[in-house]
């Protein structure tokens, strides 16, 4: 008790108060222009960064439409009570095209297919998925 008690009831001397060696220092001046200048880099806004070139037009999702649809009646199910996830199903469906000797297409044209042949894509819990259609091998799996 005796210890708590000397914390609580301690004030600094006035000697460390009062002592010339913690005086404030005068504050810095700021840097010349040229200087200044030679460090800075022209940079572009943010918006200009992310953005898509002009010069690459988006990917035609008519190219995949046949390769999609042979690759849904191949690999897939369709189902009312399954919900697959885009990413595998997208990575399957690039694997299957490669394999073919086609050109994968994009995440977004993937989920355009989609949506142009009716399936609803809603994420839950951060996972993107498909209403209604499974991978034939998961399907089979799960035994439904």
């Amino acid at each position: 008790m005796l210890a708590s008690r000397r914390w609580r009831d301690w004030n600094p001397p006035e000697i460390i108060q009062k002592s010339p060696e913690h005086r404030l220092t005068k504050p810095t001046e700021p840097r010349s222009a040229p200087i200044l200048s030679v460090l800075s880099v022209p940079t572009l806004p943010v918006r200009e960064i992310n953005a898509p070139s002009a010069s690459i037009p988006p990917h035609d999702p008519a190219e995949w439409r046949e390769p999609f649809v042979r690759w849904l009646d191949f690999a897939c199910v369709r189902s009312p009570r399954c919900f697959g996830g885009v990413t595998c199903l997208h990575i399957a469906f690039c694997e299957w095209e490669s394999g073919r000797g086609g050109v994968p297409c994009t995440r977004d044209v993937f989920e355009r297919l989609l949506t142009e042949r009716g399936f609803l894509i809603g994420e839950v819990a951060g996972v993107v998925l498909v209403s209604g259609l499974i991978l034939r091998e998961d399907f089979e799996a799960v035994g439904l």
